[in-house]
């Protein structure tokens, strides 16, 4: 047996330190170039497949259709609005910059992504360059290349798309500020988590963290002097970047709110009794459904304001629901640690929890996202395997600890979505690929005893990443949100169907039956509108949901039926 250090695997050697020979330094630009074109070209295949198949492609959905419409006013020279921001800016501010350019083009800023989504990989592959050496760089450079979620939301209208570049560049700026420390660098560190948090705001919570590196990492290296320098030009840059945003929401709205205003209903979502661990819509008594983020902010605000009986400015509705959520933890401690133990699991778990596109339902317009592609069922189990194999680097890596805890807190607090575990998801590709190197240097070794180790460990992690969790009754959505956007295109045959489906996913909602009568009407086939609006007319009626049930009393007497009948006819 060979010492120590030798029978260490090659890997968890601190070979980054290593000076490159000569011929690596000549041809080690090829591998970030190869990367990125290979990253392209997926990127674009996909593109290219959900354009001639995907009903989304030209149609908004959701938070999509919000950035898309604020994005229009923005480039139309409408800055700052009649209200509070209620979702993070940066993204509208880009789509208006190509809006600009290019006129309101969402091909093009899908293309826009596909070029930032490919210099992400050559993000990722510097930063594990940074943290590890060149071969682990290779790796997850090319696992974020092929990585199937992020090729699929580069096709969406969502800010993840934006978002994680900023977080990679965050994390690489981190390391090398931790490295070289200068004022610069860290004014660059806080920058680039000023912008981030203009994405989602929650990036915020690692200001604290790089304050901390700065303080107690740096005490034996740095005097107190220049410590108190890097603080300064890393917070004023965060400051730069933010307060412009607050003195907007002041003049729209004479309000004190620092980005936007929906944290306290997004805490109250994601710790009320009901919820699950996963974005859900609560009953909040206003009887209206919360199915996209304006009409969240409007019924959250009425049903705050029908409590409390005073019009309230949105930092108060905001501080009302953050209470609400406080006091629905304390009334049952257990039942939020249940709650708590449930987010981890989501968080962690293979299943992509969504509540805009469900990457199983898109995968059917692009033969690039149905490929058996990397996916984060079988990144986790190596990430977490690579976080322990790199312990003994842990003061070098703080950075990249301090991203992946602050996402993991901030699903914690708040609830999991896949999009919002995204940029940790990245993050986690240095620690799959370190893994990966690991694995293969051991085995090389033949260092049979720490192989097997290595193996146990990765199968306790592929085992906890792959546990069920509670059923998913959300693909009901996923074929509601379908059929709409077909029902736009008038694409009634395949609108039916969608409906179809999300009814039999989810029987007792009302919403897929009442679009179904609607297309029913649009495309003449009159007699199964009556069946289907009498159909909705009876559910309104047996649930209270007096809003539907007048519109279905008015859609039925305009189609010439004068009353609803006694009971339901089945469904056509």
């Amino acid at each position: 047996m060979r010492g120590t250090r030798d029978s260490e695997p090659m890997a968890t050697q601190d070979i980054a330190s290593q000076e490159p020979d000569e011929s690596q330094r000549q041809w080690g630009w090829l591998a970030p170039i190869a990367i990125f074109g290979v990253a392209l070209a997926l990127r674009l295949a996909h593109l290219y497949e959900i354009s001639l198949n995907d009903p989304y492609f030209t149609i908004p959905a959701v938070d999509g259709a919000v950035y898309d419409a604020w994005a229009r006013r923005l480039a139309a020279g409408d800055f700052v609005g009649d209200r509070v921001l209620f979702m993070g800016p940066l993204y509208a501010y880009a789509m208006a910059a190509v809006y600009a350019l290019v006129g309101p083009s969402i091909a093009a800023v899908k293309l826009l992504q596909a070029v930032l989504g490919s210099l992400s990989c050559v993000l990722v592959w510097a930063l594990a360059r940074e943290m590890f050496d060149r071969r682990v760089a290779a790796v997850a450079g090319y696992l974020a290349a092929f990585y199937a979620m992020s090729i699929f939301y580069g096709g969406t209208l969502m800010l993840v798309n934006v978002q994680i570049p900023l977080v990679l560049g965050l994390t690489l700026a981190w390391l090398r500020a931790m490295r070289l420390p200068s004022a610069t660098g860290w004014a660059l560190c806080g920058s680039l988590i000023g912008l981030s948090a203009l994405a989602r705001q929650t990036t915020l919570l690692l200001a604290p963290l790089a304050l901390l590196a700065i303080f107690h990492a740096l005490r034996d290296s740095h005097v107190l002097r220049a410590r108190i320098g890097f603080a300064t030009a890393f917070s004023a840059s965060i400051a730069l970047l933010i307060l412009p945003f607050s003195v907007q929401n002041y003049m729209a709205a004479q309000d004190v709110v620092l980005l936007n205003s929906t944290g306290g209903p997004n805490f109250y979502m994601g710790n009320y009794r009901g919820a699950d661990g996963a974005w859900q819509r609560p009953s909040i008594g206003s009887g209206a459904a919360i199915n996209s983020p304006e009409s969240m902010q409007r019924e959250f605000g009425f049903a705050a304001e029908q409590a409390t009986g005073r019009p309230m400015k949105a930092s108060e509705i905001s501080r009302f629901w953050l209470h609400r959520g406080l006091a629905e933890i304390r009334s049952d401690p257990a039942r939020w640690i249940r709650l708590e133990v449930r987010k981890l699991r989501r968080f962690l778990s293979a299943y992509e929890v969504w509540n805009n596109r469900s990457f199983e339902v898109s995968q059917r317009f692009s033969w690039v996202v149905q490929s058996p592609l990397p996916s984060f069922g079988m990144v986790a189990p190596l990430g977490l395997l690579g976080i322990a194999l790199s312990r003994r680097r842990a003061r070098k890596l703080f950075p990249a600890y301090a991203v992946l805890g602050a996402y993991l807190t901030s699903a914690l607090v708040f609830f999991v979505l896949s999009r919002y575990r995204m940029p940790a998801a990245i993050a986690l590709l240095p620690f799959a690929a370190f893994a990966v190197v690991c694995l293969f240097d051991t085995l090389r070794q033949r260092e049979f005893r720490a192989l097997g180790v290595q193996v146990i460990g990765l199968a306790i992690c592929t085992a906890f990443v792959h546990l069920p969790t509670e059923p998913e009754n959300r693909m009901a959505m996923a074929y509601f949100n379908l059929a709409n956007k077909y029902r736009d295109l008038e694409r009634w045959d395949e609108a039916e169907t969608a409906y179809r489906d999300s009814i039999r996913e989810n029987p007792l909602s009302a919403a897929p039956h009442n679009n179904l009568a609607i297309t029913y009407e649009l495309s003449g086939q009159t007699d199964k509108a009556i069946s289907t609006w009498i159909t909705v007319g009876r559910m309104a009626n047996k649930s209270g949901d007096r809003v539907r049930l007048e519109r279905a009393a008015r859609h039925l007497h305009e189609l010439g039926v004068t009353r609803l009948p006694a009971e339901p006819p089945a469904m056509p």
